[in-house]
């Protein structure tokens, strides 16, 4: 799992994070583990906040452009996330509403909560 980020956007956002696991509404299965920056709902997941799987996570060093990206879906095909470029500059998924589920990661006992 790649490591938590305390940079502008972090520092932008009042200092606060918290790591949680998306997870498909559908058929249950982990899609990702995010560092949630601030406070407020969840409405786009930037991929340079994408803790694991590495598969997720290493896009943030291959994409360059949202016409790089392809949807955000679950094994089970339902679509979670549509690329987006975000008005800060970072890529992004668009979380489908209704498609995914989200809760405080508890795998790692590191508290990431602040």
């Amino acid at each position: 799992m790649r490591e938590i980020k305390k940079d502008k956007f972090w520092r932008d956002r009042g200092s606060v994070h918290i790591v949680i696991e998306i997870a498909c509404n559908n058929c249950n299965c982990s899609i990702m583990i995010y560092q949630k920056d601030g406070r407020g709902n969840l409405h786009r997941v930037y991929l340079n906040r994408i803790l694991a799987p590495e598969s997720l996570a290493s896009l943030q060093d291959k994409i360059a452009s949202v016409k790089q990206l392809h949807l955000l879906k679950c094994e089970c095909g339902r679509m979670i996330g549509i690329p987006m470029h975000h008005w800060e500059g970072r890529l992004a998924f668009r979380l489908v509403h209704g498609a995914y589920q989200k809760h405080r990661y508890k795998g790692e006992s590191n508290d990431h909560s602040h």
